[in-house]
């Protein structure tokens, strides 16, 4: 995987693309999931983050 000041990683994208994914290159919403795991761990750390936190993001509980 390449740096992410780096060039575009046009086999990543492509590789991503055939698996049904997409690379995104913009925060994600900050009504989602992945955003309130984000806000968590730059309030707490990453180190703080665990199966259980990621849980309650899903449920829409973190």
């Amino acid at each position: 995987m390449s740096h992410p000041d780096s060039a575009p990683d046009h086999d990543l994208a492509f590789a991503l693309q055939v698996t049904g994914f997409e690379l995104a290159t913009e925060p994600p919403a900050p009504d989602t999931p992945l955003a309130r795991i984000r806000a968590f761990a730059d309030e707490h750390g990453h180190d703080a983050l665990t199966h259980e936190h990621i849980e309650a993001a899903i449920r829409g509980a973190l």
